[in-house]
């Protein structure tokens, strides 16, 4: 089952490289201000379109099927930037970029949703790990991405992701069954347990109820999610849109507290943020290898310390770290400090790193890692597409305005305003956040119901 886990996080690794990729590809292509600020932004723009499409996909097909359309759409997208040219057309760029934003914004789900519903049910320890192994994959391609980006050209990197698109499809197709727990939705009891199987599900996640001999199999006993105006219904009770909310809020802070907008500007952040020690790419690959690491980190500790104190420890630090780093450029502005003073010149580097490893931590990847978590079976599929969609939105303004900010504001007031933004989420996540370790996924969607799991019973 963790192989199923590696296999069904790695088509987030070329999404990952799509969020990095305008960073390291700026200074080859010698986009104009606007241009530039399309190309950083539309596939974060494109994130939305695919989030919507995997919520119906996965709730109607199955999340087999969400996963493969991931790897198929992101394999265009990224041969359309792949592809070497003298002059690369704007239309190309920003056609490859939607579509590896679509990819991306597909992936935002399946994978997680799978994990929590199919891979080790009966360890709750691990099973939190599996959730949040498609974030780790995102942060790969991240790291991925800088790191080839400081030595190769644009294209190059592109024909990376790839390859690395078409292997992920093959491994799917191949080795990943479809979830039991939707083909018992679906009533389709056979393939179920066949499914269950194959996963080697012991003992399964969700039991098989089989019709009884005195009813229809054609009639099952579980029914299928509710059509159109019945999914309305359902999200409007407590155990759905209470957690869509707090989602939505999670997001909001995350994108506007400048988590995506350094991944998508690192270049530029870290020549803003007043480093003058090393080359920006260099600083660039390090905060790559961070937040890979941090992912891994991350991910194995979950379990054993839950959700919620996490979230409030990278608010926090995410709030420190972007204060001193704009209270320095003011400093250094007014000539308090002095430029010439070597050891002052360690200060940006140091706090753009620990800002990249404290957002990492909690405000980078646990808003996705809690999607496959947090909302009932019967929303999930929709639910957590709407999330994203949100969430994505709120990343595209982000990642558009930003560069509008930074000649209105300046470089420390876009710092104190991302400072700002850090402290107010993390007051969010610390009155509104649910944690989840330790609860199997009944026990988290009956805490937004205020009712116990026996009670359901």
């Amino acid at each position: 089952q963790v192989f199923l886990g590696i296999i069904i996080a790695l088509p987030s690794v070329p999404c990952g490289m799509s969020l990095g990729f305008s960073a390291v590809s700026f200074e080859q292509l010698r986009l104009d201000v606007d241009n530039a600020s399309w190309f950083a932004s539309l596939t974060i723009m494109a994130f939305p379109i695919g989030s919507l499409i995997v919520g119906p996909l996965m709730d109607n097909y199955g999340r087999r099927p969400a996963l493969l359309s991931i790897n198929v759409v992101s394999l265009i997208g990224w041969l359309m930037l792949a592809v070497p040219a003298e002059t690369p057309t704007i239309f190309k760029l920003l056609t490859g970029r939607v579509l590896t934003g679509i990819a991306g914004g597909l992936a935002s789900v399946p994978a997680s949703v799978y994990a929590a519903e199919c891979l080790c049910s009966n360890n709750l320890a691990v099973r939190s790990a599996l959730v949040s192994w498609s974030t780790v994959a995102l942060s790969g391609g991240i790291c991925l991405v800088y790191t080839a980006g400081a030595m190769m050209d644009y294209y190059a990197v592109g024909s990376i992701a790839t390859l690395i698109s078409i292997v992920s499809l093959i491994l799917v197709a191949v080795f990943i069954p479809e979830s039991p727990v939707w083909l018992n939705m679906k009533g389709r009891y056979g393939d179920a347990e066949w499914s269950q199987r194959e996963i080697n599900i012991s003992p399964p996640p969700h039991p098989i109820e089989q019709p009884s001999e005195a009813e229809d199999v054609g009639q099952p006993n579980i029914p299928p999610p509710p059509p159109h105006p019945e999914t309305l219904k359902e999200l409007l009770k407590p155990e759905a849109y209470k957690p869509l909310l707090i989602m939505i809020g999670f997001f909001f802070f995350q994108q506007f507290s400048g988590v995506y907008v350094i991944i998508a500007y690192m270049v530029d952040i870290v020549i803003a943020s007043g480093e003058l020690l090393f080359n920006p790419f260099t600083i660039t690959v390090i905060a790559g290898w961070i937040i890979l690491l941090v992912s891994i980190i991350a991910s194995l500790v979950y379990p054993s310390t839950g959700v919620r104190s996490v979230a409030a420890l990278s608010g926090a630090g995410t709030t420190i770290s972007m204060l001193f780093i704009g209270t320095f450029l003011n400093l250094r502005h007014y000539w308090i400090l002095d430029p010439n003073w070597y050891f002052m010149n360690w200060a940006p580097v140091i706090a753009i790193l620990a800002n990249i490893a404290v957002s990492t931590v909690g405000f980078l990847i646990l808003p996705w890692s809690m999607l496959g978590e947090v909302f009932p079976l019967n929303v999930k599929g929709i639910a957590a597409g709407i999330a994203t969609c949100v969430g994505f939105t709120f990343s595209f303004i982000a990642i558009k305005i930003y560069p509008y900010i930074l000649l209105g504001l300046g470089a420390s007031g876009v710092f104190f305003f991302f400072g700002a933004m850090a402290l107010i989420g993390t007051i969010f996540v610390i009155l509104f956040l649910p944690e989840t370790k330790g609860k199997t996924l009944q026990e988290i969607v009956d805490g937004f119901a205020k009712r116990r799991t026996n009670q359901n019973q």
